[in-house]
């Protein structure tokens, strides 16, 4: 049977040579890391100041989209009205012009000069109720009949 106490010594030993070989490549490790760090900063400012340019000349690229957007939206909202005008049979004709004429003047007022990502103006809107009166509940519908007793089997 072999001695525990060698097995233990061996062992030790392995982990002491393992250890004293580590240090120095602890060490050079260390060294790359700080010089992979000191290259990457001026990297990182180069790579900021191309992302930069970048979103500049997309937003440049994306002006004519968003006039584009802006005329077709506007178009939709008095399509829109119209026909919710004719579903509604014009008892709402005052209110959706109201609104409808709200939200494409924000929709016009913007110009192609503007950028397409600057702050956003919120629009304040009030909901109004479609229906000024509740239907009146009916009641005067005829109970149920009460069920027939099965027939008798026989």
């Amino acid at each position: 049977m072999a001695d525990p106490g060698k097995f233990s010594d061996k062992a030790a030993n392995l982990a002491g040579q393992a250890a004293a070989a580590a240090g120095p490549l602890k060490d050079k490790a260390t060294e790359l890391a700080a010089q992979a760090a000191a290259a990457a900063g001026p990297l990182a400012a180069q790579a900021r100041e191309r992302a930069i340019e970048l979103a500049a000349q997309a937003a440049v690229k994306a002006g004519p989209l968003v006039e584009q957007a802006r005329e077709r939206a506007a178009h939709g909202v008095g399509t829109l009205a119209e026909g919710l005008d004719k579903l509604t049979g014009g008892k709402y004709t005052e209110r959706i012009d109201s609104v409808s004429a709200k939200l494409e003047d924000v929709l016009e007022s913007k110009s192609a000069t503007e950028p397409p990502f600057g702050r956003a103006e919120p629009i304040v809107t009030k909901t109004l109720p479609l229906v000024t009166e509740p239907a009146p509940l009916v009641t005067d519908t005829p109970p149920l009949a009460e069920p027939e007793p099965p027939a008798p089997s026989g």
